[in-house]
Parts: structure tokens; C-alpha cells; sequence
């Protein structure tokens, strides 16, 4: 007998094939296999006597009746992440499990040693670390807190701006000689962000400064970029906290205040109360004050 409805966890199956547009990533992202989501999605259809997806070779789209499901999806789930959220906000136990993202040569190469005394200090807080590039939905509770450089914090996230996070131009000492010689940076190698993303991070250096590099290395990870630079592949323009710990690697020229941004602990306004999260934000923020001079390119 069709009963025409649908349960919270069908919502959730559906709004996860419409974000990720097929079933085994949909799968993935719910931490189940893909046959239990091909089961659930003819289960639903099922109940409902009706598609609620189309299926392509590219992936499955949203029927007229999957859309009208979609709506009231998306408006159950910002209920019960609000509910979630100012649930986990109350919790006064210095307890529990924090979800952590930051860049990965954030990650690396400035706050692990943070994280550890973190944990010493507070042994019965876990954390999760996400290693991200790009910025996670707090809102959707991706994650609890976000390190993140960025010259604002977010609308409808909380937080601390630690100051500032300068970037310049590093090479393995070969390459360095050569540009102390007085060649021209046109000339050498580079290593950069895969093509195009460069203004995601730093807009408008190489326009500004009429470079047009030969890139000899690109990727969308900028660990990945600090360790080609470290190899000699190119110059890099890098955070200064990756640049100047870098054994192998000297800085070019001074920073310029112009591609300077903010290192920024952010987390949902709901969040900011719970003891744990308030515990992270403040240790955090202490910690990276004291290396506010790093962090500047001083």
C-alpha cells in the first residue's frame, strides 16, 4: 500500500544525489554502500508512486516531483541543523568531538604542533581535522571551527581575526642566485595554482606586477606548491609562514601589504557557547598571537 510519504532519512538521501549528482558519491557522503542508496531510492519512488529522479549517463536529476521534495528538504534540514546547533552550543562538558578544517599547509606547517598541545591540555576533547581547501559549510555543520585566511569573516559566522597573513615570492637558493644576479622573473620557472584558480587566493599578483610566468609546476594544493619549491621546480609565491620555516627555501623580495589577507578562527554564532568549542577558539587564538610576527612576513 503507498502511504505518499517520506522520513527525515529519505530527505537526507535525496539531498545528497541532488548534491553530489549520482549514488556512489551520494553513498560516500552518507557512510553507507551504494546499493543500500539504490534501495532507498526505489523504496521512496515506491511509496510515492512516482520518479522522483531522472537517470542519465552523467549522473540523476531532479524530476518535478523530486524538485517539490527537494524544497521541503532543504527546509527540514536548516531546522535541524539549527536545532543541532544550538543543542551542541548548550553543552557545558569539555567533552566531545571538534571538527577542525584549515588549508593543508596551514595544516602542516603551523598549526599541528598547536593541535598537540591542545590535546595534552585537554585530553578528553577529540579532534577531527578536515584538511580543505575550500571553505566548508558551517552552517550545514561540515565542520565546527574553520582556520581560514580570508580578509572578512563570513556572514553568519563568529570569530577571531588573528591579524595579518602576508605572502611573497620564495625559490630554492639556484633560482634565488639567479634572481639576485638581476635576471628577470619572466624568464624563470614558476610553480603556481592549477590554471585559472590563482585569483581564489592571490587576485590580480601577476597582472599587477605585468608577470607573465612560465609555470614548470601547477597544483590546487599549496603543500604541494611549497614542496616543488623546496625541489627547485620554480618560484612560488607562498604565506610567509611556509616561506620563512622552509629550510630550503629564501625569500625574494619583502612582502607587499597589498596580497596581504587574515588568518580568521571562525564558527557558527550557535556554536560559540558549547565549552569545548569555546575551549579550541581561545587556546587557538592564543597560540597563534604569539606568532603573529611569523605570520605577518616579519
Amino acid at each position: 500500500m503507498q502511504t505518499n510519504t517520506l522520513e527525515w532519512n529519505d530527505y537526507r538521501v535525496l539531498l545528497a544525489i541532488h548534491r553530489t549528482g549520482g549514488l556512489a558519491p551520494a553513498a560516500r557522503s552518507l557512510g553507507v554502500n551504494h546499493a543500500t542508496v539504490f534501495r532507498q531510492v526505489n523504496a521512496m519512488e515506491a511509496r510515492l508512486g512516482a520518479r522522483l529522479f531522472d537517470r542519465h549517463r552523467s549522473g540523476y536529476g531532479l524530476t518535478a516531483i523530486g524538485e517539490v521534495a527537494l524544497t521541503a528538504a532543504e527546509a527540514m534540514e536548516t531546522q535541524v541543523l539549527a536545532a543541532e546547533r544550538r543543542m551542541a552550543g548548550g553543552d557545558l562538558n569539555l567533552t566531545g568531538t571538534i571538527r577542525v578544517t584549515a588549508p593543508d599547509d596551514m595544516v602542516q606547517r603551523l598549526l599541528l604542533p598547536i593541535f598537540a598541545d591542545f590535546r595534552e591540555r585537554y585530553q578528553k576533547i577529540e579532534l577531527e581535522v578536515i584538511v580543505e581547501n575550500r571553505f566548508l559549510n558551517l552552517s550545514r555543520r561540515e565542520a565546527d571551527v574553520a582556520l581560514r585566511p580570508t580578509v572578512a569573516a563570513p556572514e553568519a559566522m563568529t570569530g577571531i581575526n588573528i591579524g595579518d597573513l602576508a605572502t611573497t615570492l620564495y625559490a630554492a637558493p639556484a633560482l634565488a642566485d639567479r634572481v639576485e644576479a638581476g635576471e628577470a622573473l619572466d624568464g624563470l620557472p614558476w610553480v603556481g595554482w592549477e590554471e585559472g584558480a590563482e585569483t581564489l587566493r592571490f587576485g590580480g599578483f601577476y597582472r599587477n606586477r605585468k608577470l607573465n610566468p612560465r609555470f614548470a609546476y601547477r597544483s590546487n594544493s599549496l603543500l604541494a606548491q611549497v614542496a616543488a619549491a623546496e625541489a627547485g621546480f620554480g618560484i612560488a609565491l607562498l604565506p610567509c609562514f611556509t616561506g620563512d620555516t622552509s629550510r630550503q627555501l629564501r625569500r625574494l623580495e619583502a612582502p607587499d601589504p597589498a596580497y596581504a589577507t587574515h588568518l580568521w578562527i571562525l564558527t557558527h554564532p550557535d556554536l560559540k557557547r558549547a565549552a569545548r568549542i569555546k575551549a579550541f577558539i581561545d587556546f587557538m587564538a592564543a597560540a597563534l598571537r604569539r606568532k603573529r610576527a611569523l605570520l605577518a612576513g616579519g
